[in-house]
């Protein structure tokens, strides 16, 4: 009888024990609608300058891509240094050359054309050389940029469109780099250049003898119509990336084309950002430059018959500026 007297008392302080366990152990779990979402990371990337214009007010607001989701923007100084980290995977998103773009594709990365960007930035300067239409560049000296590069190519496109032989009659001579050229006719050391914005309103805004004498744009539009704009800077997705969440990437173009919208219409607001978040352009050149920049957002459906042509002159002039051959159906994101 006593053994059994301790033995209930005992009993009883288990159960409470087990009892006040569970309770502790249910508290501690979350609710499954509590539990932490997957945080989605994007990395987008663009190259200063001009290819960067229309992303500014994004990579200044960093608007919102959905609950979860997290967008870092990355501006890169060099070509080869974007074009390695979309080799490697490391971008979701950037603003890259048509041509770069279907270069990657053609060598198997896994980035798709989303939308096109900028319709050409490509001009002919005149340094006291008298130019007033294309046929006047018959016996001239031209400097260009990169010899090969798809601003060359166009730029001879042109030229032969025009009745005029590039090798024969033109005397063309290259710099490695816009800055360079833009350096030689701020010195008025060559007449007459070929130059791509924002190097333009760069030297317009130093050398009061500069100015536009041809646009490269409004004669590739004038050969091939308007409805074949010239598609030089596009919009590119990470193939899986898109395919997994297709939400943040239709989002993101929304907000982009807003982006391109806005810059459009406030070019000194815009021209400020572009200062502050050293895009390589000084505020004063940068609103010069916007209206020449032919920024227009355009999905990659509605813009696949221009690109197309853009990429089929450039497979005509020069193959390896695009990979060798045309990019499939496919390249169309």
């Amino acid at each position: 009888m006593r053994k059994r007297v301790w033995i209930y008392p005992l009993l009883l302080v288990l159960l409470l024990s087990i009892g006040g366990c569970s309770s502790a152990k249910n508290q501690q779990q979350p609710e499954p609608s509590a539990a932490k979402k997957e945080t989605v990371t994007v990395d987008v990337g663009a190259l200063r300058g001009a290819t960067a214009m229309g992303m500014i007010k994004m990579i200044a607001e960093k608007p919102s891509l959905g609950q979860g989701v997290e967008a870092r923007y990355a501006i890169e100084q060099s070509p080869d240094v974007l074009s390695s980290k979309l080799l490697s995977g490391e971008m979701e998103l950037a603003s890259i050359p048509t041509n770069m773009a279907a270069n990657l594709y053609n060598k198997g990365v896994p980035y798709q054309l989303a939308a096109m960007n900028t319709w050409g930035v490509m001009y002919v300067v005149s340094n006291g050389a008298a130019v007033d239409k294309w046929a006047d560049l018959k016996g001239q000296s031209i400097r260009a940029v990169s010899r090969g590069a798809s601003s060359d190519v166009v730029f001879r496109y042109l030229l032969s469109q025009n009745g005029i032989d590039p090798d024969k009659d033109v005397n063309l001579s290259y710099s490695p780099a816009p800055v360079e050229l833009a350096q030689l006719v701020m010195a008025g050391k060559t007449s007459l250049a070929c130059l791509p914005e924002p190097w333009v309103s760069v030297v317009l805004s130093k050398n009061p003898q500069a100015k536009v004498v041809l646009d490269l744009q409004q004669e590739w539009i004038r050969i091939l119509g308007n409805d074949m704009p010239f598609a030089q800077t596009c919009l590119v997705v990470n193939r899986d990336f898109a395919a997994r969440h297709p939400e943040v990437v239709q989002t993101f173009l929304k907000e982009y084309s807003h982006s391109i919208n806005w810059v459009n219409k406030n070019p000194a607001a815009a021209a400020d950002l572009i200062k502050e978040n050293d895009i390589g352009i000084p505020a004063e050149v940068a609103q010069s430059a916007i209206p020449r920049c032919n920024l227009r957002y355009m999905s990659s459906r509605q813009a696949r018959p221009a690109v197309e042509k853009y990429l089929q002159v450039l497979m005509e002039f020069s193959p390896e500026t695009i990979g060798g051959k045309m990019p499939d159906g496919n390249f169309f994101y």
